[in-house]
């Protein structure tokens, strides 16, 4: 696992581009209504509560407002907004906030600063994600007990599933804070400095001492109704004073007015630190970490004393229009506070009810859960329409998004038992206009296309505009959002291709092969494009002693007849794929979204064949293990290029790479797929040729003579799949490691490291050389 802190570095690429284009503001309003059910009168009632029993004026509060104020740097901050956040919690419960009945649905929530404590990933992602270091987070108590300390023992840590939301504190400048600080004691008729009252304060379980020396120990003091009436004997001179400022605003005020220090978020510079992004990477792990058990996750943005709230789902990102004051508006910070520790699980983002928790662990009790084994739903059968319940188990693959169809996998129990062995259910939040997958996978079997997988149930459970989304756009018609359909589809359950190049690469050959005739079938019998070939959506299984390619995941596919194939969607954000395996143009098209004069490239059959490159490259360098960790570590900065950092970086990368030959003569391989290194160069001769015959086609519309006519989906014959099969079975010298190992002792053999001719440098020839030589260059013992 890769380790990182706030670099902004860290986070993936496509969380920046959904910051800067798919971002949708909406008033505080709203947001409070649609998310905790905060209506503007019992958001009045709740800040005249607190104006009422003097929040402000609390000695704790009065020092934690003063080392916010005070605090210097990101870090500094942490603490005191910690200390902040478990004293309002402590005075809503001690003062007996309206509606609240004393009690709250999730009851033992902490909010910790994990600086330095890295939140832990699920292993699938292999390296897309991090053991990251966060801001602070909302936790339930248990899972806060796992960041402290036991004994001699260090902290085990917690997972990203385990966060139930996330704050965000951006590095704050001091000039701003002081002042608001300042203002806000003025209004309330204090001085500064404050004098730090604590004859109000209310006993606390927890082991709190001075700021900035705050241990959370996750317990709360459920009893501490008891100190309501020492809540109540602040300085009576301070409360007619303060009630006297205040009352008038609070008879006044209304949900419409929270923010009205109106302070938009300037436009997102991808080469600066950002809160934003920081944020956005947070959500991205939460989301995709927890195995499909999040319809949405919250967030809360703080910087120079102002907050915001995010809101994150498969349709986009959300925000508040407007910041609030921690200090000027304290009050309203408070009641958002209370209201972000108060939330039910639902509110959080669990599940809708169609999929249901075990009745062992209901919720909130078991809120939040790792995964979602062991819940249960109801589907059709297609042909009897009986009920068959199913039954989640294993949870085998999560995707790493957050907006999108984040695809989630889940090995799966039926009653009545479904027809055949094992059963895999797929879930993933589709555009409700987009062809079904077991439609397009049923027209292709029709066609006699080979190496599908068989689908056996199928429903669409729910659409997010019946959630919380239809509340943010419900009076506001001119806020349009992409809707989504989480489907959910059973179908076969085939093996993983790493359960076949971990342990040998020869196969790699068949299933380029084999995908090759698949995709070709595709796009000319079934009139269908794949449009996501990734290392995840190839998978096999064993007929006759060899390995069977099955292409799996159609909920990118499309249909293309007619006009239909020379179709681009110029409104559209980003191109349909995964990004590691994307091929190069669509990952400039990606990059230059939003400039002048952009016009979105089709897709093609060639794009998916240049993804299959891609898959068989990454499981020759990532599948086979390493020599050892520092070879390992190697092998994983290779595909980093693929997939981190600048999209134009990542597509000059790629196109470096499949368009240049020689470069696959450098680029690190382990030993068990090193015999593949003239295979991959053959095919990189194909995309090369290709490329550059691209480039003369594109130089010639500056001519002015007429263009000839151009095969766009094939570059004039030269990328099909008749050319990379017949270039990739061309004449390669191959010795497997057994090969390798039988002739050490034969200084005489010849063993050709560079396959050529080499068109780049005539210079280049076939070099060979002794055997002694190649085992020392591949084995360092």
């Amino acid at each position: 696992m890769s380790s990182t802190s706030y670099a902004e570095s860290s986070v993936h690429p496509l969380v920046k581009e959904d910051l800067e284009h798919s971002t949708q503001d909406i008033p505080y309003s709203k947001w409070l209504n649609a998310i905790f059910g905060l209506s503007p009168q019992k958001v009045n009632a709740w800040v005249a509560h607190i104006i009422r029993f003097k929040w402000f004026q609390d000695g704790i509060i009065q020092e934690a407002l003063y080392d916010y104020s005070m605090a210097k740097d990101k870090h500094a901050i942490c603490d005191p907004f910690v200390c902040l956040a478990k004293r309002i919690l402590e005075l809503a419960r001690a003062t007996k906030l309206p509606e609240l009945d004393g009690t709250f649905p999730i009851h033992d929530v902490e909010v910790v600063h994990a600086h330095r404590k890295r939140v832990c990933i699920i292993p699938g992602h292999e390296g897309l994600s991090a053991k990251r270091a966060s801001g602070l987070l909302l936790l339930r108590a248990a899972h806060a007990k796992k960041l402290l300390h036991q004994g001699k023992k260090a902290a085990p840590g917690i997972l990203w599933a385990n966060v139930l939301a996330f704050f965000e504190l951006e590095s704050s400048d001091n000039e701003d804070m002081l002042p608001a600080f300042k203002r806000s004691l003025k209004d309330r008729g204090m001085k500064f400095p404050p004098t730090f009252n604590f004859r109000a304060q209310i006993p606390e379980a927890s082991e709190t001492t001075s700021l900035g020396h705050v241990y959370t120990d996750a317990t709360h003091d459920t009893t501490s109704e008891e100190s309501t009436s020492e809540a109540e004997t602040l300085s009576s001179d301070q409360a007619s004073r303060t009630a006297k400022k205040r009352t008038s605003s609070s008879k006044s005020s209304s949900i419409a007015s929270l923010g009205t220090r109106s302070n938009k978020s300037p436009k997102l510079s991808v080469g600066s630190v950002d809160g934003r992004i920081q944020a956005g990477g947070y959500a991205l792990e939460v989301m995709s970490c927890s195995h499909g058990t999040r319809l949405f996750c919250l967030g809360n943005i703080i910087g120079d004393g102002k907050m915001s709230l995010w809101y994150y789902d498969a349709s986009g990102y959300i925000r508040t229009r407007e910041t609030l004051s921690i200090f000027e508006d304290f009050e309203k910070v408070a009641a958002v506070l209370v209201a972000f520790m108060s939330c039910t699980p639902s509110q959080f983002g669990a599940m809708p009810p169609i999929i249901k928790p075990p009745s062992s662990s209901p919720y909130p009790r078991s809120f939040p859960p790792a995964s979602l084994e062991g819940h249960t739903l109801t589907m059709k059968h297609p042909e009897t329409s009986e009920d068959v319940h199913v039954t989640l188990a294993d949870p085998i693959f999560a995707q790493y998004a957050i907006a999108g169809r984040r695809t989630f996998l889940y090995g799966i129990r039926a009653s009545p038992p479904v027809q055949g062995e094992k059963r895999i259910i797929k879930f993933s939040y589709q555009i409700p206009t987009r062809q079904a997958e077991q439609e397009l996978v049923k027209k292709a079997h029709l066609a006699r296309v080979e190496h599908l997988p068989e689908i056996h149930l199928w429903a669409d459970l729910w659409q997010m505009s019946d959630g919380v989304r239809k509340l943010f756009y419900e009076d506001d018609k001119e806020l349009l959002f992409q809707d989504r359909t989480l489907r959910a589809i059973v179908y076969t359950r085939y093996s993983p291709l790493s359960e076949l190049f971990s342990k040998s690469c020869e196969f790699i050959p068949l299933m380029v092969d084999q995908m090759l005739d698949c995709l070709h079938d595709l796009r000319h019998k079934a009139n269908i494009l794949h449009r996501d070939v990734s290392k995840n959506n190839i998978m096999y299984e064993m007929r006759d002693n060899k390995p069977h390619f099955i292409l799996i995941d159609y909920d990118q596919a499309k249909e293309v007849i007619g006009l239909g194939a020379f179709r681009r969607s110029s409104t559209s954000r980003r191109q349909v794929g995964t990004l590691p395996f994307m091929a190069y143009e669509l990952v400039e098209d990606i990059a230059k979204y939003g400039q002048p004069g952009r016009i979105s490239v089709v897709h093609r059959l060639r794009y998916d064949f240049e993804s299959l490159f891609w898959v068989a490259l990454w499981c020759a360098v990532k599948m086979p293990p390493g020599r050892d960790d520092s070879e390992d570590m190697i092998l994983h900065n290779v595909v980093k290029e693929w997939e981190s950092g600048p999209l134009m970086m990542l597509a000059r990368n790629k196109r470096t790479l499949c368009t240049t030959p020689y470069e696959m003569d450098s680029l690190p391989l382990p030993l068990n797929s090193e015999y593949l290194r003239p295979w991959f160069r053959s095919w990189c001769e194909v995309m090369k040729k290709a490329d550059l015959r691209l480039k003369e086609y594109k130089e010639a519309f500056e001519e002015p003579y007429r263009l000839l006519p151009f095969d766009m989906e094939t570059v004039d014959g030269l990328l099909t799949r008749d050319t990379i099969k017949e270039a990739l079975a061309g004449p390669h010298v191959y010795y497997t490691p057994e090969e390798l190992s039988e002739l050490q002792e034969t200084d005489e053999v010849k063993y050709v490291v560079f396959n050529g001719p080499y068109d780049e440098d005539p210079r280049q020839t076939w070099r060979s050389c002794d055997l002694t030589w190649v085992l020392d260059w591949c084995w360092s013992d």
